[in-house]
């Protein structure tokens, strides 16, 4: 008997989640073999799409009207110094190739990336996590596919667009 027959139709909703992984997948070949300073550039690229001052203010604002919570100052300070913390701990370590020797024990470690990572986004930062989450996975050279709160989805779907 045929399989496909006794199998029932993917629902909309994992037809989506496959797209989704099959273009993480693809973004990820893109970067293959990607020297680290490479990845690096791509970071801070990440970083500045949302510490810039006028996008921090902009994503500062929709998130305030986005959700209800807090006020744009501190959202934007927000933004800003985790985005620039993240980066800074980022940019201190080797995460692809070779990225440790040890000669006297005759070992050596590599850096690879480990596929097609989720980040969940909550309401209460749907600017700054899903930016700081996309630098993470990217410096390991990963693709990342980004599920933002309801109550915070605008804000995340501009930050995103921002980052691309």
């Amino acid at each position: 008997m045929n399989d496909a027959i006794l199998r029932p139709a993917p629902s909309p909703e994992r037809a989506a989640v496959v797209d989704l992984i099959q273009r993480g997948r693809a973004a990820m070949k893109a970067l293959a073999g990607a020297p680290q300073e490479r990845i690096d550039e791509a970071v801070a690229a990440l970083a500045w799409s949302v510490y810039k001052p006028e996008n921090a203010l902009a994503l500062a604002q929709l998130a305030v009207e986005d959700t209800g919570l807090g006020n744009v100052q501190d959202k934007v300070t927000k933004n800003q110094r985790k985005t620039f913390g993240t980066l800074r701990d980022l940019l201190r370590v080797r995460t692809v190739g070779v990225i440790e020797e040890d000669r006297a024990r005759g070992l050596v470690k590599y850096g690879k990336p480990v596929g097609v990572v989720a980040a969940i986004c909550p309401s209460t930062n749907p600017a700054a996590t899903p930016v700081n989450k996309a630098m993470m996975a990217l410096k390991g050279a990963n693709a990342v596919v980004i599920a933002p709160s309801p109550s915070g989805a605008a804000t995340t779907t501009r930050t995103v667009a921002l980052m691309r």
